[in-house]
């Protein structure tokens, strides 16, 4: 007898982390995965420098539209800082697409992308780099 797989919040964040860390590996950047409070992967760009990593995941749209919480924090919801992370990642799932996004580019603690900005928003690879140098010249 067969069960059906359902999937919970940690497969789902733990499948979005590898598709993302998969994209990053697959675009030259060196990973890591962490245990880490704030972020999910630590990345490294092209001269060896970390950059924090949080990574969002939908499991599918809702009316042409993926949520992503945005947030940290498990009572008092804060909406995503410097202090938590370089930049987000959020992943479709069932498209297997991330967008890629300066952790300063986020407004709310809930943010809702269409279906179009995971096909027709650019190549990943250009997305990151946007986002590291975006990161790298805040810190600057």
């Amino acid at each position: 007898m067969s069960y059906p797989t359902v999937r919970n919040s940690v497969q789902i964040g733990r499948i979005g982390e590898l598709i993302a860390q998969a994209v990053l590996e697959e675009n030259g950047y060196k990973t890591a995965r962490v245990n880490h409070e704030g972020f999910d992967l630590l990345m490294f760009d092209d001269d060896g420098l970390p950059v924090k990593v949080e990574v969002k995941s939908s499991s599918r749209a809702y009316e042409k539209s993926y949520k992503f919480a945005t947030a940290s924090g498990s009572k008092n919801k804060k909406l995503l800082s410097p202090n938590d992370c370089d930049i987000v990642i959020m992943v479709a799932l069932d498209l297997r697409r991330i967008v890629v996004r300066d952790v300063m580019d986020l407004k709310h603690k809930r943010t809702s992308l269409g279906t179009c900005h995971f096909l027709d928003s650019g190549s990943e690879a250009t997305q990151i780099r946007k986002a590291v140098q975006k990161y790298r010249s805040r810190k600057c």
